[in-house]
């Protein structure tokens, strides 16, 4: 009997132990200061400039909550500042700045490496393609960013930005299935249009006859992400070079920006 009562003592120690850690895990991060958050948000992120007052407002509101529960964590030598979780937050914010009540339920943490990495997720300094990933299985709920393409991708402002195009993978995968079609965005009535234009606009790189970047053409998830930062990062060349393609964005990000009047 004094045996049975240790090993439920030991399965009740051990239950309370997992059900604490879990509890920590899950508790948010301390709540950031509000002051370097829009200090950064004004001298890095021209999104941020394309805002109102009060859409400034909101946008870093939403950052601070994306900030305060997401863990980033430092893989290596990797070495994160606070503007980089602010280009993280940025770039979640960005494509679902239309959607006020939207929360990513699909990402816990973020993990960032130095440099590129592998598809087993290791730097060992030969061939490293990858510069962003979506976990998956062992690694759901999970985001693997490298911070010189983090970097990159903000300072650049060329159409191209890792971060960003991660973040349109997550919210084509809310509803289980990444294939280019974000059916919590995309009206029923736009699916069929859009997913013929997106087979047309494929075969038109594949013929070299298209400024969208090649990795488009992959298959349809990826040209979603692909032209997303295109369309949130050069929006004025994009709708010169595609109007079609950037109105159909827009009906599915309903990305209207009020103007800076402040």
């Amino acid at each position: 009997m004094n045996i049975i009562i240790l090993i439920a003592l030991v399965v009740v120690i051990v239950y309370w132990f997992i059900h604490q850690r879990r509890i920590a895990t899950q508790a948010p991060n301390p709540p950031p200061n509000p002051i370097p958050i829009e200090n950064l948000l004004r001298e890095h992120i021209p999104f941020y400039h394309k805002l109102n007052a009060e859409h400034k407002n909101s946008f870093q509101q939403r950052v601070m909550h994306f900030l305060q529960h997401t863990r980033f964590t430092n893989v290596g030598a990797a070495r994160h500042t606070l503007l980089d979780e602010v280009y993280i937050a940025s770039a979640a914010i960005i494509p679902l700045f239309a959607f006020p009540d939207w929360e990513y339920r699909n990402i816990r943490e973020i993990l960032l490496y130095e440099g590129n990495f592998d598809h087993d997720y290791t730097v060992d300094g030969h061939s490293n393609p990858i510069m962003g990933m979506v976990g998956d299985g062992a690694l759901n709920g999970t985001m693997l960013l490298s911070l010189d393409a983090l970097r990159d991708g903000f300072a650049r402002k060329d159409g191209s930005n890792t971060a960003i195009h991660e973040f349109v993978h997550l919210i084509d995968k809310a509803d289980g299935s990444v294939d280019g079609v974000p059916e919590y965005l995309i009206p029923k009535s736009l699916i069929a249009p859009w997913l013929k234009h997106i087979r047309a606009s494929i075969q038109d790189i594949h013929e070299g006859d298209s400024d969208i970047n090649p990795y488009g053409a992959t298959n349809e998830a990826e040209f979603l992400a692909v032209i997303s930062e295109y369309f949130f990062e050069k929006p004025d060349k994009f709708n010169e070079e595609h109007p079609h393609l950037y109105r159909m964005m827009n009906d599915i990000f309903s990305h209207r920006p009020q103007k800076a009047t402040d």
